[in-house]
């Protein structure tokens, strides 16, 4: 796998110097619990060299109200501040006992941005969750809060593509059925596998302007790419939006719903996940400020047009099963040295959600503003900060494909 360099590095540094030094309590900063986690692998793994080991307590900071006033907006608005308030609000006091490095890494990240999100799953442990920054309605921002999540949202598609395959209704070795899904293409197309579209390896077209700036629906742009034979690069892997775009049609043609019906039916009623929606519903109060608005995302169609909280993608995440990771495969899903999982890149939003510890531990995290560059980026912060937490440390993250 390739090398790639990202925050990780400086953060978990700061993270631990903080830590060491002043402790974790920062009232600016918001954490949620159920109920207060336990964790029993916090200390000491494999530390990076020159490293002193954490403390193994926080103090209980005492919670710091602000007064900061945030926009006003409707819940179709789209046109957003791109600068985090001084001073981020705060939904409870801070608690960052459990996951200390997680929570630092996040507050890293929000610090350039409007509002920042992470949620924590772990087998045998209460879910955690911390947040900052305000909602559009001005009230704060919590784990359960919808974010743009760009990318992430193909672990949906993926997902309700693997529960259609083991309720028998699919079969990815199948050819692609462009003509029942009303969909004109070249003759080269008919041979294109379900799989194919999975793993990115179909000799999609990557077209990156088509499939967000435009207007309409995926389908559109994902015609004009039918019209034309698959490139040259079929059969390896070329990662381009237009994938997701079919397998999400896919989805609809197979269940007969649409994109969120189907997605509620096949993935989130089974994980008691009730918060997510499209950008096609509009920007709601409840949700995250977008500082490039959300109208262009319902291009991405099964590609990222979701709506998520940290919290939701956690407990999505979580519900994996043995026979969904069957489809779930690299290298449609991304793997690391930590375990697998998808990051989201868009102007204004950057997200990360990954499954360790085998699928003992899920965690999602999501900024809404410019930084930093990528989900990729989310995700070397968070990554190995809670893998820090778990006694489980193991360098910088090694991703592929990257």
């Amino acid at each position: 796998m390739r090398q790639r360099r990202g925050l990780a590095p400086l953060l978990v540094a700061a993270a631990l110097a903080t830590l060491i030094g002043c402790g974790s309590g920062d009232s600016r900063f918001a954490t949620t619990t159920t109920a207060s986690s336990t964790a029993t692998e916090q200390t000491t793994a494999a530390m990076p060299s020159g490293m002193a080991a954490p403390t193994t307590t926080s103090p209980t900071p005492t919670p710091t109200p602000t007064t900061t006033t945030s926009p006003t907006s409707t819940s179709t608005s789209t046109t957003m501040p791109t600068t985090a308030p001084s001073t981020p609000p705060t939904s409870v006091a801070a608690d960052a006992s459990s996951y200390p490095h997680a929570a630092e890494a996040l507050w890293f990240l929000a610090l350039d941005n409007v509002a920042a999100s992470i949620s924590v799953h772990r087998e045998g442990s209460e879910p955690w969750s911390a947040a900052v920054g305000r909602r559009v309605d001005g009230r704060v921002v919590t784990g359960g809060t919808p974010f743009v999540v760009a990318s992430v949202s193909k672990l949906v598609t993926m997902l309700s593509i693997a529960r259609l395959v083991e309720q028998g209704d699919l079969t990815v070795a199948d050819p692609v059925p462009w003509s029942a899904m009303g969909l004109a293409h070249d003759p080269a197309w008919d041979g294109v596998t379900v799989r194919e579209l999975l793993d990115h390896t179909s000799g999609m077209p990557i077209n990156r302007k088509s499939w967000l700036d435009d207007p309409g629906p995926c389908s559109v742009p994902l015609t004009e790419a039918l019209a034309e034979p698959p490139t040259e690069g079929r059969g390896r892997w070329v990662y381009s939006n237009g994938n997701y775009c079919a397998l999400g049609l896919l989805v609809e043609h197979a269940t007969g719903l649409a994109l969120d019906d189907a997605a509620y039916a096949l993935v989130f009623d089974p994980a008691g996940v009730a918060g997510p929606y499209l950008t096609t519903d509009g920007l709601r109060d409840d949700s995250a400020p977008s500082p490039r608005g959300i109208a262009r995302l319902a291009r991405l169609g099964g590609a990222g047009t979701w709506m998520m909280s940290t919290d939701d993608l956690a407990a999505m995440l979580a519900d994996v099963t043995d026979a969904d990771l069957e489809v779930l495969r690299w290298p449609g899903i991304i793997l690391d040295q930590y375990g697998w999982g998808h990051t989201g890149t868009v102007d204004g939003a950057k997200a990360c959600a990954w499954v360790i510890e085998d699928g003992r531990t899920t965690v999602a995290a999501v900024v809404s503003g410019p930084e930093p560059a990528t989900g990729g980026d989310v995700c070397d912060a968070v990554v190995p900060a809670l893998a820090l937490d778990l006694g489980r440390y193991a360098g910088e993250p090694r991703r592929d494909p990257v």
